[in-house]
This record gives C-alpha cells, sequence and structure tokens, in this order.
C-alpha cells in the first residue's frame, strides 16, 4: 500500500517525500479528475497558496499548480504560449503572461 502524497499546510509540501505540492506523485493521482475539474481545483489552491506563501513568485505558482494540468494542445488565448493559459477563477496577476500584463495595464489608463 502507497502512501497518499497529501499536501501539508502553510508550507505547501508533501507530507510523503517533502518535495513541493503538488510534487509527481501527488499530480499522477489528481489527474484521475475531470480535466476542467482539476483546472479549477488546482487554481482555487493556488490561489490560497498564494497567500500562504506571500514571498513566492506568482509564476512559479502556477506553473507549479496549473501548467501540468493544461492540455497538450492548450494554448494561451492572449499571446499564444503553451506554458500557460488563462483560466476561469484564476486572477490575471497570478497568469504568467506578458500580454495579458500589458492588456490588462492598458485598459487601466485612463481614456
Amino acid at each position: 500500500m502507497s502512501a497518499t502524497h497529501r499536501v501539508v499546510r502553510p508550507s505547501w509540501t508533501c507530507g510523503v517525500d517533502g518535495l513541493p505540492w503538488p510534487c509527481t506523485e501527488a499530480q499522477r493521482s489528481l489527474r484521475n479528475n475531470d480535466p476542467a475539474m482539476l483546472r479549477q481545483l488546482m487554481a482555487n489552491l493556488m490561489a490560497i497558496a498564494q497567500r500562504e506563501l506571500d514571498d513566492t513568485d506568482p509564476a512559479t505558482l502556477y506553473r507549479r499548480f496549473l501548467a501540468w494540468t493544461l492540455e497538450p494542445d492548450q494554448r494561451c488565448a492572449i499571446c499564444g504560449s503553451r506554458r500557460h493559459a488563462v483560466i476561469p477563477g484564476v486572477p490575471p496577476r497570478l497568469v504568467p503572461c506578458d500580454g495579458l500584463r500589458v492588456a490588462l495595464a492598458a485598459d487601466d489608463l485612463p481614456g
């Protein structure tokens, strides 16, 4: 019987191997979920982790929590990158897309 690779908070490490969670084994287990549901779950967990790991770079958190959940052919609707995508429920500040940041900054300028 193998141990379940669960998160230990507030460090967000794996309780089995001590690696940053979700570790490879946790990801493997989580992939059994519906892909859209998995992305929503991981987006919610990333937002919680961002508050608890306040010194962690948002792009690092995105790669850790969401990048691995993307479909192989999924691309960012803003810049076309395959390394990230805008996912419903993920605050734009947590999406590592320079194109999105530029678009948001342009919208913030007074008309």
